[in-house]
């Protein structure tokens, strides 16, 4: 199983869930056309915008499959600048992590009671779970935007001047089903790969995404 280490076992009826759910995911971005399109004029100004959003709450559904395995939970994630606390919960009470980090270093506690702190928030969670995530990527990309400060392999936007796919620290993104959320343009669908390991794909929808702005507003 993919996620024995903290405690979860994927039965049968989690994997049909879990293959439904790539089914759905699978149908709604095979009408995306692969754009290849140069980078749009205000790319830069749309980069500044969408980091404004410092502060969020995030909740969504993330899949990851490896060539025989599978599992799912639900995503629960609030942001408050550089501080971050993720919740991924299993289905049927099988289990959950729990991710507490920050730009200095990350803690995730497992449901069997495990508890580690490391720099290097990938790695730990690698080592902990047995599952392969870009924690700290994932900040950025939510937004729409690249990592900032590391190097972009490859790029490309739709029509609409968002970023559609990206290549970046080994991983490859593919962002689709954008909508407006206060006046930011944001990304609700992710499917993330690597070269290296042909054999996994990640997959995140987003149910609700509510920037601090929005949530302050009361809309």
């Amino acid at each position: 199983m993919i996620t024995p280490r903290f405690g979860i076992t994927f039965v049968r009826a989690q994997r049909s869930v879990f293959s439904f759910f790539v089914v759905v995911v699978l149908a709604s971005c095979a009408g995306l056309p692969d754009y290849v399109l140069e980078r749009p004029a205000d790319w830069e100004q749309r980069v500044q915008h969408n980091k404004e959003i410092s502060d969020w709450t995030i909740k969504a559904r993330l899949g990851v499959q490896t060539e025989t395995e599978g599992g799912s939970f639900d995503v629960f994630w609030r942001q408050l600048a550089e501080a971050y606390e993720v919740r991924l919960v299993a289905p049927l009470g099988q289990g959950a992590v729990h991710i507490l980090g920050d730009d200095s270093g990350v803690t995730i506690n497992l449901a069997n009671g495990r508890s580690e702190y490391s720099e290097d928030a990938e790695a730990l969670f690698v080592s902990m779970t047995g599952m392969s995530l870009p924690v700290t990527g994932l900040q950025d990309w939510m937004r729409g935007i690249p990592i900032q400060g590391e190097p972009i392999q490859y790029a490309s936007w739709n029509e609409q001047g968002q970023l559609y796919k990206l290549e970046q620290k080994g991983w490859r993104v593919e962002m689709g089903r954008y909508k407006t959320v206060a006046d930011y343009e944001l990304p609700h669908a992710f499917y993330l790969g690597r070269d290296d390991r042909p054999e996994l794909s990640v997959r995140l929808i987003v149910r609700e995404w509510q920037p601090a702005q929005l949530q302050a507003s009361g809309r």
